[in-house]
């Protein structure tokens, strides 16, 4: 896959690297359920065959680097993308996600991560996305990073024009 904004960068091989940290499997079904994606679905950063997102049936394909699948030789189209992003590769990451989706979710997340950066909403505008929904999280809890920032999920979808819709499921 040709990146045209970011360039690729190498992939961390440690499999104790801070990268690869689970969605709580309950929190991945919510979402999962959530969107209710159809057709193809991928998840790029699936961290192996079990739990996190890839143990919901809605999944058709994944793809994870530790396991031979590097998600940048991925090259087919697929209509939805759910996936807990790698942080240390968030910008290239993304672009390759909506490259090959119309519907790319990424959770959780930072909301300042995917939206702080001018180049990074350029990119998001260029090929063609807009933001459609930001769901409100809980910080999932320990081993997940407890950073004191907001965690979302964002739903990013080809050719919406639309108002942002806002989500809260936060317990307080």
């Amino acid at each position: 896959m040709k990146l045209k904004y970011y360039k690729k960068k190498p992939h961390k091989e440690s499999k104790d690297y801070s990268d690869v940290v689970m969605t709580p499997v309950d929190l991945a079904w919510r979402i999962v359920d959530h969107f209710s994606p159809s057709g193809r679905v991928l998840e790029p950063a699936s961290g192996g065959a079990e739990g996190g997102f890839i143990s919901h049936p809605a999944f058709t394909d994944w793809c994870e680097v530790r396991l031979g699948k590097d998600f940048y030789d991925w090259e087919e189209h697929v209509d939805w993308i759910i996936t807990n992003p790698p942080y240390s590769l968030l910008s290239q990451f993304l672009e390759a996600c909506l490259t090959v989706a119309d519907n790319v979710v990424l959770a959780p997340i930072h909301f300042t991560h995917c939206v702080s950066s001018k180049k990074r909403m350029k990119m998001i505008r260029d090929l063609g996305f807009s933001i459609k929904e930001v769901v409100l999280l809980d910080t999932p809890a320990k081993p997940w990073p407890q950073t004191g920032f907001q965690y979302v999920c964002i739903h990013f979808q080809r050719g919406y024009q639309g108002d942002v819709k806002w989500t809260d499921w936060r317990s307080y």
